[in-house]
């Protein structure tokens, strides 16, 4: 069973407020979920300024946490394990809190670029704080996310007592950007495991997800070095892997050549034909 069905020991209910930061992109009619499960809740919308203003709807949501109500905190650990919210805790009150998070919603890239950050998802949050950059904590005192791979929570402290205020833009340092990038690479992998799930699950085996990523990552070495880039090429790689019931491509020459040999032929359109010679092979082999 998934460890994220508890929180860990040791936050600080008792000496500060806590607050959930709610994905309003992931979990659909969230406003309307909060006031069914929480009715006295008063929950900030984020977007609620230009230049959002347009996705209010789909806004990540600010609540705060009153000590008797568990059912929004029993609704975050239900859906810990999609990593669509973030809990905290801070001495400040909650529009001060919304109003800190508020001005992470664009930073620069070391290139000097804006972007656009997801910051109820815990992925992204987690590639953040992991840098325990001081002004990122501003009025936070704890910052808590779910990790769904190996089902673990991280726990984000500031390491000295009170925090700069965050002066917009925030500029990513290398370390972050690269951070962030690994967690577009993390949620296409997420995908293919959700992907293999669905269409191999005799060839994707392993009860928990940590013990299926080891598969996925090679897999994604593999179409790495064959210059798959794109989802939907990385995704026909891993057809091909699971139609071949992981026997290694040199066992089969026409698919090698195919794969290996020099060629004018985009590698996405070779793994594609690849896959076609596998979808025969495997038909062949499973006749009686």
């Amino acid at each position: 069973m998934s460890d994220l069905r508890a929180l860990p020991d040791g936050l600080p209910w008792t000496s500060e407020q806590a607050f959930l930061l709610l994905d309003g992109a992931v979990l659909s009619d969230l406003p309307q979920r909060l006031k069914q499960i929480s009715p006295a809740a008063s929950p900030l919308v984020l977007y609620d300024q230009p230049p959002f203003s347009a996705l209010r709807e789909v806004s990540p949501l600010l609540v705060a946490l009153a000590p008797s109500d568990a059912a929004l905190l029993n609704f975050h650990l239900q859906h810990a394990e999609e990593e669509c919210g973030v809990l905290m805790f801070s001495g400040a009150p909650a529009h001060a809190v919304a109003e800190h998070w508020r001005k992470l919603l664009t930073v620069e890239l070391p290139s000097g670029a804006a972007a656009l950050l997801r910051l109820a998802d815990a992925a992204v949050v987690q590639a953040l704080f992991a840098s325990a950059q001081p002004s990122l904590f501003g009025p936070l005192t704890c910052v808590v996310t779910a990790d769904r791979v190996p089902a673990v929570w991280h726990v984000h402290r500031p390491r000295q007592a009170e925090c700069p205020p965050l002066c917009p833009p925030y500029r990513l340092s290398a370390e972050q950007s690269a951070a962030l990038d690994q967690v577009d690479r993390r949620r296409m992998l997420l995908d293919l495991d959700a992907h293999l799930l669905k269409h191999f699950r005799g060839f994707h085996k392993g009860e928990i997800l940590s013990l299926r990523w080891p598969m996925l990552e090679d897999i994604e070495a593999r179409a790495s070095a064959l210059h798959l880039s794109c989802q939907a090429e990385l995704f026909n790689y891993a057809n091909l892997t699971a139609l071949l019931d992981g026997s290694a491509i040199e066992q089969h020459p026409h698919i090698q050549q195919l794969l290996h040999s020099p060629s004018l032929q985009p590698p996405g359109e070779r793994v594609a034909l690849a896959v076609d010679l596998a979808e025969r092979w495997a038909s062949q082999r499973n006749k009686p």
